[in-house]
C-alpha cells in the first residue's frame, strides 16, 4: 500500500511541477513582450480567454485617431513613426514614411524652419509655423517639436496642427479692416470737400475771390491725397478721377 501511495504522490508532484513550469513560461513570455495576445485558463466548458493589452495601447489609439498630425523622428531626422492624419496632410501612405528623411516632406524654402524645430535648445518644446506641400497645394501648420529620451536615445516628437481655418479667418479680418479703413477715408474725403466748398462759398459772398480760389485749390489737393489713399496709395492728378457709377446722396456712403 505504501508503494502505491508513493507512486501516486510522485505522479501528482510531477503534474504540479509541469503546471508550475507552464505558468512560469507563460509569465516569462508575457513579461518579455513575446507577442502574446491572450491567455486561456481552464479546460472544456470552464475554459476562459483573457485578452492582453499593453499599458500604452490607449495612448497609441489616441495618437492614431486624433485630428492633429503626429510624427516621431530620430536625432538625425529619420521618420520613425507617422500617424494617419499627418500622412493625410501630405497625401501619402503612413506605412511608407518610416525610414524616410523628414526633409523629403518639406519644400526647400521651409528647410531653415524645420532645422530650427529639430535643433535642441533650452526650451523642451519648440513651435513654429511650417507650410507643407500637399497634392492640393500647400497646408499651413503649427508644428510643436518636443525632445524625448527613450531608453537613452534622443527621439523628437512632432505635432502638426492645421492652420487653414485660422488663416482664412485672419485673411477675412484683414479684408474687413481694410474695408473699414477705406470707409473712414471716404468719409474724410467727403468732409474735406464739403467744408472746403462751404468756406469758398462764404469767401465769394464776401467778395474775396482770390481767397475763395485758394480754398478750392487747397481743398482739391487734400481731396486728391485722400482719393489716392482710397486708390491704394496711387497719386491722383486733376482730371484723372472718373466716377464709374451714379452719385449717391442722403444717408448713403459717398
Amino acid at each position: 500500500m505504501s508503494t502505491a501511495r508513493d507512486d501516486d504522490d510522485t505522479v501528482f508532484l510531477a503534474q504540479l511541477q509541469e503546471q508550475i513550469s507552464t505558468l512560469q513560461r507563460t509569465l516569462n513570455a508575457i513579461g518579455g513582450g513575446s507577442g502574446i495576445d491572450a491567455v486561456v485558463l481552464g479546460e472544456g466548458a470552464d475554459e476562459q480567454v483573457f485578452s492582453l493589452t499593453s499599458a500604452d495601447r490607449p495612448y497609441r489609439v489616441i495618437v492614431e485617431n486624433m485630428g492633429e498630425g503626429a510624427m516621431t523622428v530620430s536625432e538625425h531626422g529619420v521618420v520613425l513613426y507617422a500617424n494617419p492624419q499627418v500622412a493625410s496632410f501630405l497625401g501619402v501612405d503612413a506605412q511608407s514614411m518610416p525610414g524616410r528623411d523628414i526633409a523629403d516632406y518639406v519644400s526647400v524654402d521651409q528647410l531653415p524652419t524645420l532645422t530650427t524645430l529639430l535643433t535642441s535648445s533650452e526650451q523642451p518644446t519648440r513651435r513654429a509655423e511650417l507650410t507643407l506641400p500637399t497634392t492640393e497645394g500647400e497646408l499651413p501648420c503649427l508644428v510643436a517639436a518636443t525632445d524625448l529620451d527613450v531608453d537613452g536615445v534622443l527621439v523628437r516628437c512632432l505635432v502638426f496642427t492645421d492652420l487653414t481655418m485660422q488663416k482664412l479667418v485672419e485673411h477675412q479680418v484683414a479684408v474687413d479692416s481694410a474695408r473699414a479703413e477705406r470707409t473712414l477715408v471716404a468719409a474724410e474725403v467727403n468732409d474735406t470737400i464739403v467744408q472746403g466748398l462751404v468756406a469758398a462759398e462764404m469767401a465769394l459772398d464776401l467778395g474775396q475771390t482770390d481767397f475763395a480760389r485758394s480754398i478750392v485749390a487747397r481743398t482739391s489737393g487734400h481731396a486728391r491725397h485722400w482719393i489716392g489713399e482710397l486708390a491704394g496709395g496711387e497719386s491722383v492728378e486733376p482730371g484723372t478721377a472718373v466716377r464709374t457709377g451714379p452719385a449717391r446722396s442722403g444717408s448713403e456712403n459717398p
